[in-house]
């Protein structure tokens, strides 16, 4: 747990002294709801949030919605969960998103810094397939059109 802590103030740190423009230059940016959907990111390459420990070992599911400003030297700042059922399940979408692949893309896909947020979907999945993508984007409380799945599979012990 305290190495989770730790990595997470580390990534927070990097990601946020990092930037070439102080954060307040972007709270007027106007949020670009879709923005990774585009075809210009299909590269990036997104790696998949962990599943909560804590909340594995409980069984339960939940979503965060992250906010985040992503510079034209594609640095990641001003990163913010908008909303969350845990803070379990915010620490690790926030962790994912620092941990993207941004300095493999192409110089040049932008010109100016965007605003734009990512929804995680924190699922544990069971023997009746009950993590169905469709399904999941409907029934929680977080908002977004870029949705990302965790998907956690809970084993049954035997003794």
């Amino acid at each position: 747990m305290k190495k989770y802590l730790m990595a997470l103030v580390g990534c927070i740190m990097v990601a946020g002294c990092s930037s070439t423009q102080p954060p307040e230059q972007f709270t007027d940016l106007p949020l670009s709801e879709t923005e990774l959907l585009a075809p210009k990111w299909q590269n990036l390459q997104r790696i998949t949030a962990l599943y909560p420990v804590e909340h594995a070992r409980a069984g339960h599911d939940g979503c965060a919605t992250i906010e985040y400003v992503i510079t034209p030297d594609y640095q990641v700042t001003t990163i913010k969960t908008i909303d969350a059922d845990s803070r379990f399940f915010a620490e690790e979408a926030t962790r994912a998103i620092t941990r993207w692949n941004w300095s493999d893309l192409t110089p040049g896909k932008l010109t100016e810094p965007v605003k734009t947020r990512t929804r995680f979907e924190f699922c544990l999945e069971s023997s009746e397939g009950r993590c169905v993508e469709s399904q999941l984007q409907q029934e929680r409380q977080c908002r977004g059109a870029d949705v990302l799945f965790a998907v956690g599979h809970l084993r049954v012990r035997t003794r």
